[in-house]
């Protein structure tokens, strides 16, 4: 990871469970970012680790980075020991990536999202309004308290619109989706079914495979699994899985270099060719038909159902 030290400086409760914290650069300029733009942030944990979280400042300016961070119930350390530090803590960070790039070329923008993941959108309005390219964003939360960025959002007037659960208010992907202008690009940062079924009518209604983007987010439950032994082919390195951890962050605490970028199974950089054994994909980078292939995995995410995985490093 090619890292940047940064200080919190600021750190402000947007939501009962959702922390912004405004970091600058300890010695020298913060790498600069597109939007929808994600980095790695390293929890000095007992054993190393890294969680990835969207930026949701203006990528105009490298003064500070803000990051928007929800304490997870299906935290594994990392939303928790955020969530607890000070102005003035120092922590490391990976460089600015991005898997979610807003195309230059759309007509309109259609932004979804749905609690945390307005994080990426976010930055996006910055560079949507500056070039001043219509947009409409469409925002799925349980209430306007739980609602992060709410006051900010209502400077842009009827071009956001708000769905809140306990009022009853839902989002209707099929309405929202409709009767758009050609050229329309859709970005969606929102749960897994809405996800589905947002893609789901922009198929319906026409819309290319690649006016289509999403962002993956939120933790996967690891209760369900189990610990299995990866090993490494090259070196006939053996390596413990443990439930709670991923094949990645097990690589990562041995020590081993592996690649990376969105740590959450959707942008494939973390791909790995198995040799043998069986694959539990959880991803949604691969489609039905890859995932039975059972010859790559996203180590940032998928496991083994085997009791070992043989891998090509």
């Amino acid at each position: 990871m090619n890292e940047q030290v940064v200080r919190v400086v600021e750190i402000e409760k947007l939501t009962p469970r959702i922390k912004r914290f405004r970091l600058v650069s300890v010695n020298g300029k913060l790498a600069s970012f597109s939007p929808g733009s994600h980095l790695a942030v390293e929890i000095p944990l007992a054993k190393r680790q890294y969680n990835s979280y969207s930026l949701c400042s203006s990528p105009y300016q490298t003064n500070f980075y803000d990051l928007a961070v929800l304490l997870s119930e299906n935290s594994r350390g990392g939303s928790e020991y955020l969530h607890q530090i000070t102005t003035g803590t120092e922590l490391k960070l990976g460089l600015p990536k991005n898997s979610f790039a807003l195309n230059s070329l759309a007509r309109k923008y259609i932004l979804i999202a749905g609690g945390i993941g307005i994080t990426p959108l976010i930055s996006m309005l910055f560079v949507i309004t500056r070039h001043q390219i219509p947009f409409e964003l469409h925002y799925a939360a349980k209430s306007p308290t739980e609602c992060a960025f709410y006051r900010f959002l209502q400077q842009y007037g009827d071009r956001v619109k708000f769905y809140f659960s306990e009022r009853g208010n839902r989002l209707n992907p099929k309405q929202i989706l409709q009767e758009q202008p050609l050229g329309t690009h859709v970005y969606l940062c929102v749960p897994q079914s809405l996800r589905e079924d947002c893609r789901g009518a922009a198929s319906a209604l026409g819309y290319p495979k690649s006016a289509v983007h999403r962002e993956l987010f939120g933790a996967v439950k690891t209760n369900k699994f189990k610990p299995f032994t990866a090993v490494l082919a090259r070196s006939e390195q053996r390596i413990d899985v443990p439930q709670d951890k991923t094949l990645l962050e097990a690589l990562e605490a041995a020590g081993i270099k592996a690649n990376y970028s969105c740590r959450a199974g959707g942008c494939g950089a973390c791909e790995v060719k198995v040799i043998e054994g069986e694959i539990n994909h959880l991803d949604s980078y691969y489609s039905p038909a890859e995932k039975a292939e059972q010859n790559r995995i996203l180590t940032c995410i998928s496991r083994a159902k085997s009791k070992q995985l043989v891998i090509d490093l």
